[in-house]
């Protein structure tokens, strides 16, 4: 089996190769160490680690947290946090960047290798969860373009041929947008139409709808049933 390959971000040299030295002794592999923010991207994308551990106070311009946040613009990579200091203010900063972990020094063998092994198990799960949803999405996607003509009548009603529209399903929600100033035959304003649609939809099915502009468009939302 593959090590998990891991990323040391500490500046204290003595504390990230002791650190380095307890991962080893865990199983894990460290591709490097780094001591800056800067060190921190050029060594990510040299060598893509697994997982990264992050000291939040290190040298440079940036932290630790603000080198994560960087980070999540452009990688998917896990982050726990090693920190001296369980701050209130610190925690809350660190919150913002969606952390895997928060270890406080001095580290402890058990604690390390639960913190990894749960932060490999969550992205591996997410990651999963995202591939299931690209998938049904992608099959769900096709089957509305080849059966557009029959959701648009069972939707729509009466109101089908009135103004054009177009129908996507989420995995909640139905979505039902129109072009802005369109007219029934009877002079019944799109909003209207789409309001009356709504009605009629949460009459026989439940659930909430709400109706926004969004740019050109007025769109329709609408609670999936549960069939």
């Amino acid at each position: 089996m593959e090590k998990i390959k891991i990323l040391i971000v500490e500046d204290e040299s003595i504390l990230a190769l002791g650190l380095k030295k307890k991962l080893e002794n865990l199983g894990y592999s460290v591709t490097d160490i780094a001591a800056s923010g800067i060190e921190t991207f050029n060594k990510v994308s040299a060598n893509k680690p697994d997982l990264i551990l992050m000291d939040i106070v290190i040298k440079g311009d940036i932290d630790g947290i603000e080198t994560a946040a960087e980070l999540n613009k452009t990688e998917s990579i896990p982050v726990i946090y090693l920190t001296a200091y369980a701050d209130d203010e610190i925690l809350k900063r660190a919150a913002t960047t969606e952390p895997y972990g928060y270890i406080l020094k001095p580290y402890k063998e058990k604690e390390l290798k639960a913190n990894i092994e749960m932060a490999i198990y969550r992205k591996k799960s997410e990651k999963d969860e995202m591939l299931d949803y690209e998938d049904v999405y992608r099959d769900v996607t096709s089957f509305i373009g080849e059966n557009e003509d029959i959701f648009k009548r069972a939707l729509l009603g009466s109101y089908l041929n009135e103004v054009d529209t177009s129908i996507d399903i989420g995995s909640s929600k139905i979505y039902i947008s129109s072009s802005r100033g369109q007219k029934s035959s009877d002079d019944e304003d799109v909003s209207e139409i789409l309001s009356k649609i709504a009605l009629k939809f949460i009459d026989k099915y439940g659930g909430e709808a709400s109706i926004y502009p969004k740019g050109d468009e007025i769109c329709l939302e609408l609670d999936k049933p549960n069939f």
